[in-house]
């Protein structure tokens, strides 16, 4: 049995493939590049110029465009076993391409040249050979479908593989030219294309009697949820997926160490503190009810100390970024407890994709930029230390409750959340009905612009001492003065989070 092995990627990956290969008795055959890196690591390997007679024409641009190539991938049997031997080839049993990384280098922000030299010709041209030959060369284009390649091997199954495989393989030549397309295209009316891998059936969607399937999209751009999943236990709903990326989101942007407690993806109580024990038990206090089986998320290592106070209160699902020995020890038995790893950092997706009315809405994240140096203070006096700490919590927090949106937060946690409520100045009425004594001296958030000073006077009648919003309204000159009026610190940041 023969392999043909080229890869830009030089992960372990594609050596552990290279090496079962060899200790399983295949010939592998490998390009120039590829098979450099391989002997480097101590697996035997035959040069593919070798069979062909060249090793690399016009600066690398053609290496593998060659007969004897493409009829190795391309043989039917044995009436086509002379054409090939005439061509100076062999049949190929396996292919293992990984494309150039033409997204990484866009990404990157490369000079167009650099972009263009990044659009691989030769790997597509005989991933595709193969997939379509799939009954009799194995393609391979992902090196995390290694591991089950080689136990194929063993089980005498590969065969079987080939129709999984190729399709993989015709997906992601489609999304590779698409990214090609778009980057060559300068039209905002440009196409986009999603590829979708094969879905995974939830518990069920947002209710019971709604079944829902999550696909995910090539290529991967933000966290895995479903991947991240290190638990056993029932399956995870629509639901608390939604609540888990909501809980992620929350606290990946703040200081570490924060926590965040959601319920249907709005904040129930978001907190920092000295350690992340003393984030998260502040975050449950924050609305101690709410968080009875909601979804939680910190933003470093789950400790020993914080694993303790999980298990005094029932979560459906909490995220971590990695967690101790310790910790995950003592969860081991909390039933129902679905925990998700997503390591920092991940990639932070670039567009959200959202089904609306039988069409597909395509938009940028909202991901925002949370220094405080772009807002203009118009009102009262600037704020330092921890009380602009707290200012910049509520702006964090406001940006992920439900619109509209008003979030107190006093000595490093939300005490009152009003969201998806009908009217701004109802927002800012249930967050200080919830705060009570608590909003004296705390500041607040809200998610968009402020357009009457009723919001203002009923801040300024439960204490609050500060408001950070997006400004904008036609009566901003209003608002404003009845902030000076009141002594009330006011900023304006020219953003506005709306989240439906």
């Amino acid at each position: 049995m023969r392999a043909l092995i080229s890869t830009y990627d030089k992960s372990d990956g594609w050596v552990a493939l290279a090496r079962g290969l060899c200790d399983r008795q295949w010939q592998v055959l490998a390009t120039h590049g590829t098979a450099v890196f391989l002997e480097s690591q101590g697996v035997t390997v035959s040069h593919l110029e070798n069979m062909t007679g060249i090793s690399s024409l016009m600066g690398g641009r053609v290496k593998t465009l060659h007969p004897a190539v493409h009829a190795g991938l391309l043989w039917r049997g044995p009436e086509d076993l002379p054409v090939v031997q005439e061509l100076g080839g062999q049949p190929i049993d396996l292919l293992a391409v990984s494309l150039y990384p033409f997204s990484e280098v866009r990404d990157q922000g490369a000079a167009p040249e650099a972009v263009i030299e990044m659009i691989d010709v030769g790997g597509p041209a005989m991933l595709r050979a193969a997939a379509k030959n799939h009954q009799r060369v194995t393609p391979l284009c992902d090196v995390t479908d290694v591991p089950r390649v080689l136990a194929a091997i063993d089980d005498g199954t590969l065969t079987a593989l080939g129709p999984a495989l190729a399709a993989k393989v015709f997906a992601t030549l489609s999304a590779y030219d698409q990214e090609v397309s778009d980057f060559l295209t300068a039209s905002s009316s440009r196409s986009f294309a999603l590829h979708l891998s094969a879905g995974r059936e939830l518990r069920y969607g947002e209710n019971p009697h709604q079944q829902a399937v999550a696909y995910g999209p090539w290529p991967q751009s933000g966290p895995d949820l479903l991947a991240a999943l290190v638990r056993e236990g029932k399956p995870v709903s629509a639901n608390n997926l939604f609540d888990a990326e909501a809980a992620l989101w929350t606290v990946a942007g703040l200081p570490q160490p924060a926590a965040a407690v959601i319920k249907h993806q709005t904040p129930a109580g978001v907190a920092r503190g000295s350690t992340l024990a003393s984030a998260y038990q502040r975050a449950l206090e924050a609305d101690w009810e709410a968080a009875y089986g909601g979804v939680a998320a910190v933003n470093q290592e789950l400790d020993l100390e914080t694993a303790k106070i999980v298990r005094k209160r029932f979560l459906e699902v909490l995220v971590v970024p990695s967690i101790s020995i310790e910790a995950q020890e003592l969860l081991a038995d909390r039933a129902g407890l679905r925990l998700l790893v997503v390591p920092r950092p991940w990639l932070v997706p670039h567009k959200r994709v959202r089904s609306v009315g039988g069409q597909v809405l395509v938009e940028d994240w909202d991901d925002p930029d949370l220094a405080v140096e772009p807002w203009q203070l118009v009102a009262g006096q600037g704020l330092t230390g921890s009380a602009l700490a707290d200012l910049e919590l509520a702006w964090s927090v406001a940006r992920m409750a439900k619109s509209n949106a008003v979030v107190l937060v006093k000595d490093g946690a939300t005490v009152g959340i009003g969201s998806g409520q009908v009217s701004r100045v109802r927002a800012a009425e249930q967050a200080i009905a919830q705060a009570a004594q608590q909003a004296r001296e705390s500041v607040a958030a809200s998610d968009g612009f402020i357009p009457f000073p009723d919001l203002v006077t009923a801040a300024q009648a439960a204490g609050v001492r500060a408001i950070v919003q997006p400004g904008g309204s036609k009566g901003d000159a209003e608002v404003i003065e009845a902030a000076r009026r009141a002594d009330m610190t006011m900023y304006l940041t020219g953003i506005r989070h709306f989240r439906h």
